[in-house]
């Protein structure tokens, strides 16, 4: 990516994620080669965030076989995992866009679905099982790395610490996944909204769109995504897609 930085009468020209200041620290102002004053380009914005290399995207490890899941709890149990995000970049903060999930595969005998969302902190509780997935920088002029690990599929996790927060629960399908369902989760939507109105029971493919809370995490937070279906005995599979970013 070409760095059109110059500094003068206390100008930043520069396309790229600058580093951030100390408190009281001197900075200038931040605009870019075409002298357009950046303000707040963290939110509402993809194309810039991804234009400064800040923005990242995870994909199953090969394109249309679907990474499987677990063999769900009735309930929400801290030690069944789909997916678990963690920040290990100590100075930027990473910051959830959407995760977006195709059923590839049903699984057996589940007669329900839905998901939570949990929020900790500290040591990772990833303990084994599924696959370490590399986030990649769309930008393809830029050679940022993400400060994330990602792990998906029937992942073993340790205890929720004290510090973890209930971010969501989603009960989605009162039978089981129908193959082609898709499960479209945003975070942070300035204009949430109910999920659409298609029919969630019967043999009929959904296709879903939940409204997700804001979710940003700061040096070793981690964001874990739970599975949840009555009388399930084998899990189900999904091609996946997550977008975050790191500022």
């Amino acid at each position: 990516m070409s760095d059109d930085s110059v500094y003068s009468k206390g100008l930043v020209y520069d396309d790229e994620n600058p580093t951030a200041s100390e408190n009281d620290e001197w900075k200038g102002i931040r605009i870019n080669r075409l002298h357009e004053q950046a303000t707040n380009r963290k939110s509402g914005f993809p194309q810039a965030l991804a234009e400064e290399g800040s923005y990242f995207t995870v994909t199953n490890p090969t394109p249309g076989t679907g990474l499987i899941g677990i063999a769900a709890s009735t309930a929400y149990d801290a030690a069944e995992t789909f997916l678990m995000i963690r920040n290990v970049s100590a100075t930027k903060k990473l910051t959830l866009h959407y995760l977006h999930l195709k059923v590839t595969a049903a699984g057996t005998n589940g007669t329900t679905f839905g998901v939570t969302m949990v929020g900790d902190r500290g040591t990772s509780r990833y303990t084994s099982g599924g696959a370490a997935l590399t986030p990649v920088n769309p930008n393809m002029g830029s050679s940022t790395t993400s400060g994330a690990t990602v792990y998906a599929g029937p992942l073993v996790t340790t205890a929720a610490s004290s510090s973890a927060r209930i971010l969501g629960d989603y009960p989605l399908r009162t039978v089981i996944k129908v193959i082609g369902d898709s499960y479209l989760f945003t975070f942070g939507a300035e204009t949430p909204s109910t999920f659409s109105g298609i029919p969630l029971e019967g043999t009929t493919q959904a296709s879903l769109q939940i409204p997700c809370p804001p979710v940003t995490l700061g040096e070793n937070d981690q964001f874990l995504f739970h599975e949840y279906g009555a009388s399930q005995s084998v899990g189900a599979a999904y091609t996946m897609s997550l977008g975050f970013w790191l500022r």
